[in-house]
């Protein structure tokens, strides 16, 4: 996952992703570490066509349109 994909909100069977389904923009991806218990996860921002952006799992998202 790199900046610049367009990217599909997939979610989990326990998510509730209100844009699941949606396409949108990755903006920026950083991997988080030392989440108090939580295993090393890297996130996305992901920017969506009114230009609302949100964080999502990384894992969360399928690449639609690779940047290049």
């Amino acid at each position: 996952m790199k900046v610049g994909n367009l990217v599909l909100l997939r979610g989990t069977m326990h998510s509730s992703y209100g844009r699941q389904g949606e396409i949108g923009l990755v903006i920026e991806t950083k991997l988080m570490i030392n989440r108090n218990g939580y295993p090393d996860a890297e996130f996305s921002r992901v920017m969506w066509s009114e230009t609302a952006t949100k964080i999502y799992k990384t894992e969360h998202l399928e690449v639609v349109n690779e940047s290049r």
